[in-house]
């Protein structure tokens, strides 16, 4: 082995070591916000689950680090070149050599190591590590289950939990009347309370459990103490007169206790449930709000919509081509299974599939902060239908103006304006993929009734983009009036295939 290799191996290893210890301590000190409060999120998911992550994450950045070092920008030469100047003693030959060819790899590689460490919401990298971070330790399902508790109605529970809840209480400070009351009231918030702490009760004598009540973070010692001064300040103040100063504290007070409530037994049910219905099922009974954020499998969903797209598109050509064909010109025959049906494939995934994509990574980003009980947000659709409108239509600006119009220079912004009635049909999609999401139908629903249900979306839809297609083509110059027919009858398939398509089943703790 040469000293240059031998040196290159050297700096090789050392430098993915650096990316990969570097990736672990990124991956270590990402917190989650369940409140007010930051949260590890590694007590949300087995400890083997969130090691696979973390193996996943750092053995990603080394690996990059090691392709990217040598092979797309190999640092060989600068290494090579600095092994023989020591050598040999020639250290203008060294100065002579430092150009962009030697120094270039050296500065990439530094800064992909300043990027894998640098907390920064717009470091690409850490947007890589946070997706696989939600994907291993579940914090997503976690904030989930903390707004359902946050926002649960007491009315809701068993009353003999209620009972129980007061007959643990060192100090009488809960009324039977209390779970009825406002939200917004002393009294039920400290009803609320001293529910969550009963459940959290229930687990700390569980010794499976015992890492989550040692861990600082959680603040179990801070929850005790904070409970029983609690419990005396509510006592005394139903015994005293109504002073506006000292109700408002104590709400304050009251509130920050039931986020750090929330917190833990978020924490707990996540962790200690066996699976999505568990946890629902444990939301539920504490009268919380079972309403989920997400979809389980997203990336099927994803799948199926292309699927549904490019199936449309061949299935709605070559359907357009026979009719074309057969009664309208048969003296100008298209031409069947011709290579303009997979240029469409590829047209319309990004056109249609693309937006509805991110619908669902913008319903997550949503609903993780969301804790309202609404079951309908129809400020997220009219949102998702814009965003949709504006990616299908940049889309067909550049599909069209490169490959139809082949315009060698064009202004986007006035080729967009030009362009907006292609990114109507999307936009429409968009928003109601966004509305079939909170619409999801229960695991029992007969087979007829899904196959009736998705029969009705593809004719309706089909005729939806059959006059919004009509509209959007009327510009086509008349010598490519065949073009117009047959876009026309591909979208109809299309479109009425995404539409039935759009139908979707979340577990739920009542189904």
């Amino acid at each position: 082995m040469t000293a240059e290799l031998f040196v290159l191996l050297t700096v090789q290893l050392l430098g993915t070591g650096a990316a990969f210890l570097l990736a672990y301590r990124s991956f270590e000190k990402r917190r989650i916000k369940l409140g007010a409060e930051p949260t590890l999120p590694q007590y949300f998911i087995r400890r083997s689950t969130y090691t696979a992550g973390i193996a996943l994450y750092c053995t990603l950045m080394a690996t990059f680090y090691g392709l990217l070092t040598w092979q797309w920008l190999p640092i060989e030469p600068l290494v090579t070149l600095i092994v023989k100047s020591l050598r040999t003693g020639d250290w203008v030959t060294l100065l002579n050599g430092l150009g962009g060819s030697t120094l270039v790899p050296l500065i990439i590689a530094a800064l992909l190591l300043f990027f894998i460490a640098w907390e920064n919401k717009f470091n690409p990298l850490l947007i890589l590590r946070d997706s696989i971070h939600d994907a291993f330790a579940i914090p997503t399902k976690a904030v989930e289950v903390y707004n359902g508790l946050v926002t649960s109605r007491l009315s809701a529970i068993d009353d003999r939990l209620k009972e129980k809840i007061a007959d643990r209480l060192l100090v009488p400070s809960i009324d039977p009347g209390d779970f009825q009351k406002s939200d917004a009231t002393v009294e039920y918030k400290w009803a609320h309370n001293c529910l969550l702490f009963d459940e959290i009760q229930n687990y700390a004598e569980q010794t499976s459990f015992r890492r989550f009540f040692n861990e600082p973070s959680l603040k179990w010692g801070e929850i005790c103490i904070s409970y029983n001064a609690m419990s005396e300040r509510v006592a005394v103040w139903k015994e005293a007169e109504p002073h506006y100063t000292k109700t408002v504290n104590l709400l304050k007070d009251l509130d920050h206790l039931t986020g750090l409530l929330c917190r833990l037994l978020a924490s707990l049910i996540v962790f200690g449930s066996a699976n999505e219905n568990d946890i629902w099922s444990a939301v539920k009974r504490l009268g919380g709000n079972v309403r989920e954020a997400r979809l389980e499998h997203t990336y099927r969903y994803i799948l199926l919509f292309t699927a549904a797209a490019a199936i449309g598109v061949m299935l709605g050509r070559e359907i357009s081509v026979l009719l074309h064909n057969t009664f309208l010109f048969p003296e100008r025959p298209l031409a069947h299974f011709d290579y303009t049906t997979l240029r469409w494939v590829a047209y319309a995934i990004p056109m249609y599939v693309l937006p509805v994509a991110l619908v669902f990574v913008s319903r997550t980003f949503v609903f993780r902060q969301h804790r309202g009980r609404s079951d309908r947000y129809y400020g997220f659709y009219i949102s998702v239908m814009m965003l949709g409108f504006a990616v299908s239509t940049a889309v067909s600006v550049l599909v069209l103006e490169l490959t139809f119009y082949r315009r060698e220079h064009f202004n986007f912004l006035e080729s967009f304006i030009q362009h907006m009635r292609w990114g109507i049909l999307p936009a429409l999609v968009c928003g109601f993929v966004a509305y079939q999401m909170d619409s999801p139908a229960s695991a029992s629903e007969s087979i007829g009734r899904v196959v009736l249900a998705a029969l009705l979306r593809f004719f309706g839809w089909g005729t939806i983009a059959v006059i919004i297609m009509l509209y959007t083509t009327d510009d086509l110059p008349v010598e490519v009036s065949n073009l117009r027919f047959t876009l026309v009858g591909t979208a109809f398939f299309m479109i009425g295939l995404l539409g039935a398509a759009a139908y979707f089943q979340t577990p739920r703790a009542d189904d």
